[in-house]
């Protein structure tokens, strides 16, 4: 319902934007309604001062871009068409017609700029809240203005690309009419314009010192010398864009003339030297360029425009990326490093990280041809050399940027300090690793206990922790601090045979040594695997103590590493061997029993108790 009611309230509330204001070919006589009704709003004072005065000055900024005659400057093309054309001539159509292409630029930016303004008023038209609804009409002729404006900034744009396609078609046609008898003079004026260049440069560069001087000092010189550093600066920029210039008139005789890999290399120097000019004349040159370049795709044809024009660009791109790859980019203890310098640091490290692989490889492949070597020895002597390659590698990448290692270990001395608080378990973890890989007290392929929950057999052993696969096919992975902090039964250091305690008990009243001899008979002629070889490792049957209900015997028999991968069905194995056999031979197995004995008191004492 909510919903609904806010629905409503939006559509009262919007309003449709008056497209006569701008469209209709009658809009003279609508601007003069529209004069008389902000007249009789004012005298009925319907409207506040100010939204009045809003709506006569939009009204009048309509009105004048209504009336607007779009008119361009042109160039005269009629000096084009004489039989002896001049290079000045010549280029001051081209710069003419680049100014024209500036010119549309600049006005496509305006254009976007008053869409989005248009955009921004149409909404706030169309959904128009009542607070506002006073200022509706000055939003109305405010929005007439700019679309007003967007068909007059459209129409220029198209007037102008009209006339820069008029010019371009009679610089095309009339290149061949160039007198270029006179370059020699412009490769004088060139040099001398460079002389002037660099004794300016000069200059500049003895005003920026004596600048600073004063800056320090506080001199009262300060002004006096940046007005002299800003006309030096504003005769450098005139000198360098006469250069453009007079290069560009070079390059005009070259393209008529057909000189294809000249004319490329002279654009490639023009395009340097522009870089150096502000942006108002930039912006220009660039485009005085692009036509050069579009009057030789039809002298050179595309093929050679392409091939002429990539060559000199990929010349250039190499000669920049070389320029950055060796050019520092960062300072490290006074020590430049370069991108090259530190590409090659990265590439030896990374070949170290596969170097070491390798050796891990080759270590595994050798260690094939010798079955009976501990694969603990294998893995210590794998992760050691690993470590060590990595280490060497990464030495030999810092040495190689030029950077001195007794900075880098003062650096790192310090660092491992805070470090070292930060990483105790990492560190205890990898000392604890090192000393369990030299003390080979767990090795891979033990039958380890940590707790009564946690046994199984170690498969693996890095330098900060220990891989245990549990019998029920579980991997853990273990610190390695945890095996010097706490007690680990190993049960295969040494011997890998094990001793297993089997309790089970019998009635009171049975033959202690007729229930060893059934067990230990029973025992031999049974399929259970266990040590019966060693005389020193017979089983036997223990009585350990008298229980209330029944006599406690403990079987003890010795079974082998392998076999002890399931104790506990080990254990129940000879359990249930015991079992069978109690009953086979009719000897009872008792279960805890509790007997009740009452007392009864004689009759003279219950009378006794009676009459008290």
């Amino acid at each position: 319902m909510l919903i609904f009611i806010l629905l409503i309230v939006t559509i009262s509330f919007s309003a449709d934007v008056d497209t006569k204001l701008y469209e209709d070919g009658q809009k003279e006589s609508y601007y003069q309604e529209i004069q008389n009704q902000i007249s009789a709003d004012e005298k009925g004072k319907k409207k506040t001062v100010e939204i009045l005065k809003e709506e006569r000055l939009y009204l009048q900024r309509v009105r004048s871009a209504a009336s607007q005659d779009i008119q361009i400057d042109k160039y005269d093309l009629e000096s084009l068409s004489n039989k002896s054309l001049t290079l000045d001539n010549y280029y001051s159509a081209v710069n003419f017609a680049a100014l024209l292409h500036v010119k549309q630029n600049e006005n496509r930016k305006i254009l976007n700029t008053i869409n989005s303004k248009s955009l921004f008023l149409k909404q706030a038209i169309t959904n128009i809240i009542e607070e506002e609804k006073p200022k509706l009409f000055s939003y109305q002729l405010q929005y007439a203005y700019y679309k007003l404006q967007e068909k007059n900034i459209e129409a220029k744009i198209k007037l102008l690309q009209a006339h820069e396609q008029e010019i371009k078609k009679m610089l095309f046609s009339t290149l061949g009419l160039i007198e270029c008898d006179k370059i020699g003079s412009i490769d004088e004026k060139l040099k001398l314009n460079d002389k002037d260049i660099n004794v300016l440069s000069s200059q500049k560069v003895a005003l920026q010192i004596n600048l600073e001087k004063a800056l320090i000092e506080d001199s009262t010189k300060v002004e006096q010398t940046q007005k002299k550093l800003d006309s030096a600066e504003t005769q450098y920029q005139e000198l360098i864009n006469k250069k453009v210039v007079y290069k560009i008139e070079q390059s005009l005789c070259m393209l008529k003339e057909k000189k294809n890999k000249p004319f490329f290399q002279k654009i490639s120097e023009i395009e340097f030297n522009i870089d150096e000019i502000t942006l108002e004349h930039r912006f220009v040159h660039k485009e005085e360029l692009n036509i050069l370049r579009e009057i030789a795709k039809g002298v050179f044809g595309t093929t050679k425009l392409f091939f002429g024009s990539t060559l000199h660009e990929i010349k250039g791109i190499f000669t920049q990326i070389q320029s950055y790859f060796v050019s520092a980019i960062f300072v490290f203890n006074e020590q430049p490093i370069s991108l090259i310098s530190l590409i090659k640091a990265i590439v030896l490290v990374i070949f170290g990280f596969f170097a070491g692989i390798f050796y891990k490889r080759w270590i595994a492949r050798i260690s094939r041809k010798w079955p009976d070597m501990s694969q603990m020895s294998i893995r210590l002597a794998s992760n050691i050399g690993y470590y060590m390659i990595v280490t060497i590698s990464f030495v030999i990448a810092i040495g190689s940027l030029g950077i001195d290692m007794t900075s880098i270990s003062m650096i790192a001395g310090a660092l491992s300090i805070g470090i070292g608080f930060g990483l105790q378990t990492v560190v205890s973890n990898f000392i604890a690793g090192v000393i369990l890989m030299f003390e080979r007290t767990i090795r891979i392929g033990d039958m380890i206990e940590i707790s009564d929950k946690l046994r199984g057999r170690v498969t693996d052993m890095r330098i900060r922790s220990t891989t245990i696969k549990t019998f029920d096919n579980i991997d853990i992975v273990i610190p390695n601090s945890s095996f010097i902090q706490n007690n680990v039964i190993n049960w295969t250091l040494e011997d890998p045979s094990r001793r297993l305690h089997i309790p089970f008990g019998v009635a009171y009243g049975t033959d202690v040594d007729y229930v060893k001899q059934i067990i230990i008979n029973e025992l031999k002629e049974s399929k259970l695997t266990y040590i019966n070889d060693d005389s020193t490792k017979e089983p036997e049957i223990w009585m350990i103590g008298m229980n209330n209900s029944r006599l406690d015997f403990e079987l003890l028999v010795w079974v082998e590493w392998d076999s002890k991968l399931r104790p506990n069905s080990l254990k129940s194995d000879f359990l249930i061997l015991i079992y069978n056999s109690l009953n086979k031979y009719g000897i009872e197995i008792p279960f805890p029993q509790l007997d009740l004995h009452v007392k009864h008191k004689s009759n003279k004492v219950l009378e006794i108790g009676a009459k008290e």
